[in-house]
């Protein structure tokens, strides 16, 4: 049997410079990447395309949620079940080699979801602006209480491993992944995998590396802090149904 792939998915608007350097970097690190460009203005995706990615194209900008289907799709439609696939933002703040330690980890840890935590370990927030800081202390208190997923530290960051034959199951059971729409996507689609399939979750230590990030921040601080608000009450609720 041939050895398993890592794929690492990449939902991109508008980041042709940071992928300029993100995806060779990744390739030296034997992943394979994928990209998502959602609509972008710039040159994502011509040169997504000729630094060796897969490119998807959104004809125009729908979101990070929509990126993230439209990634978890390829990988359900056209992947092994012994692959894996590891998402993480394509602005240079999560790094290729930690990617690959993620997806190895599923492995190693017979995961069917893997975490790059903050708070583990090896992880950690490297120029991050104190609001964000901020708002990912409080996030990590808030869905620790409402959400309460053993052994989980991180609950918003968008860097996390997936093994594939997991992800088709997860499919098969909520056909359109998660009902968000921002950067919840992701934490809703682990509180269904834990609580509704049993997923086996683990964690890793995975810095965020600001000081190498390119353009400004996507995120809308109020907008998002609404939904993670949103998603604990949902949390709760699917605690209460197990």
């Amino acid at each position: 049997m041939s050895k398993a792939m890592i794929y690492l998915l990449l939902p991109a608007k508008d980041e042709a410079e940071a992928l300029s350097a993100l995806i060779p970097e990744a390739r030296r690190e034997g992943l394979e990447v994928v990209v998502c460009d959602d609509g972008s203005s710039d040159a994502t995706a011509e040169v997504a395309g000729r630094e060796g990615a897969l490119v998807l194209r959104h004809p125009r900008n729908l979101g990070l949620a929509e990126a993230l289907r439209t990634l978890l799709d390829w990988a359900a439609n056209s992947l092994e079940d012994r692959d894996v696939v590891v998402l993480a933002d394509a602005d240079g703040t999560m790094l290729p080699k930690d990617a690959r330690r993620i997806g190895e980890a599923v492995e190693l840890l017979v995961a069917d979801v893997v975490i790059g935590s903050r708070f583990r370990p090896g992880g950690g927030e490297i120029g991050v602006p104190p609001v964000r800081r901020l708002l990912s202390f409080g996030a990590r208190l808030y869905l620790g209480l409402t959400l309460g997923i053993p052994g989980v530290t991180d609950y918003t960051t968008g860097f996390r491993g997936y093994r594939v034959g997991f992800l088709k199951r997860y499919k098969e059971a909520f056909p359109h992944w998660f009902e968000s729409r921002g950067f919840t996507a992701q934490t809703e689609l682990l509180l269904l995998a834990y609580y509704r399939l049993g997923a086996r979750v683990a964690e890793i230590g995975a810095p965020i590396r600001y000081d190498r990030k390119k353009g400004a921040s996507k995120m809308r601080i109020l907008r998002t802090i609404r939904a993670y608000l949103e998603l604990g009450w949902k949390g709760y609720a699917v605690r209460k149904k197990k």
